[in-house]
Formats: C-alpha cells, sequence, structure tokens
C-alpha cells in the first residue's frame, strides 16, 4: 500500500462515497502518471484535491453544491489561514441584530432537538458575519461534519429525528455522539481542517459551482468522481437528495426559498438541474459520454464502481471511440453505511 505524501492528516468525513480510505491506492495507481495541473471536477469533501494538493500539483477543485465548495475553500484554496479560539468565541458570542430563526421554522422536530435548531440558526448567521472567507469556509467545513455526526446514518434524506430519541437498544449508530453538544463536536473538526492547512507552492483553486461539463479546462489531468448509477437501482445516487441540508445551509439567507413545499413532513431543497443527468437511467450513458468527450485531450482518471451503469466494459469503449488508451485498476471496498463489498474502479485514460 503506498503511503500518503504527507504525514498531515487528512479530515474525517462521513460523507457517502467519500474516497478518503482510498487514498494511498488513488496515489499508486497513478504513480507512472507526469502531470502538474489537476481539475478535480466533482470534488466532494476534497480527499482526492487534497491528495494532489500533497503531491505538489496545482489544483481546481469544483462541486456543483454549494455546502462542497466551501469545503474546497477551507481546504484545497486555503494555504495559510486557521481558525483560532479567539474566531471561536466571536462567532459564539457576537449579538445578532435581527436573527433569522429559517431552521426551527422549516426543520422542527426533524432532524435535531428545539434548541440544537435554535442554536444552528444563531451559529450559521454569525459565520456569516466574518469578513475572512477561509475563516467561514473552515466554520462551515466543521460544522457541516458536526451535523451529519449527529444524525442516523449521517444522511437527511429522512426525517428521523425518532430513531436517535426513543429510549430503546440500538444495533446501529452512536447514541453517545448523537448527544455531545454541537459546539464540542465543531471544536474537534476545527482542529481537524487546521491541522489540514497546507501550502504547497501554488495557486490552488476553487473554480466553483459548475455541471462537470462546464468546468473551466487549461489542466493536465481531470478526475472524475460522478455519482454512480448502481445497475439495480432505478435512479441514481443524488447527493443533493441525501445532504441538502448541508445546501440549505450553505445558502442560509435565501433557504426558504430553496425549499419545495410539496406538502411532506420533510422539507426538500430543489434540485439542482445539473445533478439530473447523473440520476436517471435514462441519460446517464449519455452523459458519461459527454464527460469523456469534454476532456478527450487531457489525461483523464475515473472513479466507479463494477455493478454501475455504464458497465466496465462500456466506459472502456466509450474512451476507445475517442482515442484513449485505457487502463483499470481494482479495488475491493467497502464503503461506509453500505454492507456489501465491492469492486472500485480506476480508469486512467491517456
Amino acid at each position: 500500500m503506498a503511503t500518503l505524501p504527507s504525514e498531515r492528516p487528512f479530515p474525517s468525513t462521513r460523507y457517502y462515497g467519500s474516497k478518503r480510505r482510498l487514498l494511498g491506492w488513488i496515489q499508486e495507481s497513478l504513480s507512472g502518471l507526469r502531470f502538474n495541473s489537476v481539475l478535480d471536477a466533482f470534488g466532494g469533501t476534497a480527499s482526492v484535491s487534497l491528495l494532489f494538493k500533497q503531491q505538489g500539483k496545482k489544483v481546481h477543485y469544483n462541486d456543483l453544491l454549494c455546502f462542497n465548495q466551501f469545503i474546497g475553500t477551507a481546504l484545497i484554496e486555503n494555504a495559510h489561514t486557521l481558525v483560532t479560539e479567539t474566531d471561536l468565541q466571536q462567532v459564539l458570542t457576537t449579538p445578532l441584530p435581527d436573527p433569522q430563526q429559517t431552521i426551527q421554522q422549516l426543520y422542527k422536530g426533524v432532524f435535531y432537538l428545539d434548541e440544537e435548531n435554535r442554536w444552528l440558526d444563531d451559529f450559521i448567521q454569525k459565520v456569516f458575519l466574518l469578513g475572512d472567507k477561509y475563516k467561514q469556509a473552515i466554520l462551515l467545513a466543521a460544522l457541516f461534519q458536526a451535523c451529519l455526526s449527529k444524525r442516523p446514518f449521517n444522511l437527511f434524506h429522512r426525517a428521523n429525528l425518532n430513531l436517535r430519541t426513543r429510549d430503546v437498544k440500538r444495533s446501529f449508530g452512536n447514541k453517545k455522539t448523537w448527544d455531545r453538544p454541537f459546539e464540542e463536536l465543531i471544536r474537534k473538526f476545527i482542529r481537524e481542517y487546521n491541522r489540514a492547512v497546507y501550502d504547497n507552492g501554488k495557486e490552488n483553486r476553487v473554480v466553483g459551482g459548475y455541471n462537470a461539463l462546464d468546468c473551466p479546462n487549461g489542466v493536465d489531468l481531470v478526475y472524475l468522481d460522478p455519482p454512480y448509477f448502481h445497475d439495480h437501482h432505478s435512479t441514481g445516487l443524488n447527493y443533493q437528495d441525501y445532504y441538502g441540508f448541508l445546501e440549505g445551509i450553505a445558502n442560509y439567507r435565501d433557504w426558504p426559498e430553496l425549499v419545495a413545499h410539496t406538502g411532506r413532513a420533510l422539507p426538500k431543497v430543489k434540485e439542482n438541474e445539473g445533478i439530473k443527468d447523473f440520476t436517471s437511467k435514462e441519460t446517464i450513458s449519455a452523459a458519461m459520454e459527454k464527460l469523456i468527450d469534454r476532456f478527450q485531450d487531457n489525461i483523464i482518471v475515473l472513479s466507479y464502481l463494477d455493478q454501475g451503469i455504464p458497465d466496465p466494459a462500456a466506459i472502456v469503449s466509450l474512451f476507445r471511440k475517442y482515442g484513449k488508451r485505457v487502463k483499470l485498476h481494482r479495488k475491493q471496498h467497502q464503503y461506509a453505511l453500505s454492507p456489501q463489498t465491492r469492486q472500485e474502479l480506476l480508469f486512467v485514460a491517456r
């Protein structure tokens, strides 16, 4: 197993599909490639971008979802800025002149206790009053991880607060963590993000908010980790459905306008149009080909699963259609929240 290029620790994450535990394998699989700059087009929690950053590459980070862009800003674009205890105290103690109560109003009894909803509304608004975008980004990234830690299954697609509050014997989750105060958890994650801040001497940046097909290019290598479409599912993996609450936090001021009022108990953030191509069986194969077409002049590294649509043979054929030579790496891997071990695939197309 390859070792990572730095002793600097990678922040922990409870994000579905995170590549954090696969970084050594990814590094080993790419060890023969020569490249100086990289676009991470589906950046997620920025683990792979941070790997490239620690290898001394110039990194362009993109993700369609706003909350992930804050994580990319904290870890990839940020080279020096840390959050101090003074910064945190400023956020915790600054009075709010005209506070919103968005979470209290939209999500009462849905994800967190009433007093926790009040605390979140207060904290988020104070973070957005900070003048430094990198301090904001670290605080929000830490908050996202704290919110995930206090959720059964670390997801927001179901209104299941009762799983946490019922006085029953449990075979899953960690009730001790669920009941820890937000402030305590945020301090833990601030320390992790601070330790990961790193200057590699390059002007790394968050390009931010693009459908992957519309990302600026101008790099040597493009890393693609699109949402997986399992062959036994009718719809693809929709990260906005899983993490819509975090997307609301990232767009706090406009959150009420982003919610689709469907009459259901769980308010849903309206789906970003750019996600739909990867969540429909009718469009997923065409979307994959568009990606390969868009970046055909780059080295392309594509992460996917063995039981996906398109299947591995179809993906290899797509690469060859555009004149690419393909090497396929495989690794057995079990993702968090999944009882099954699957084969992780890494296509390296040159």
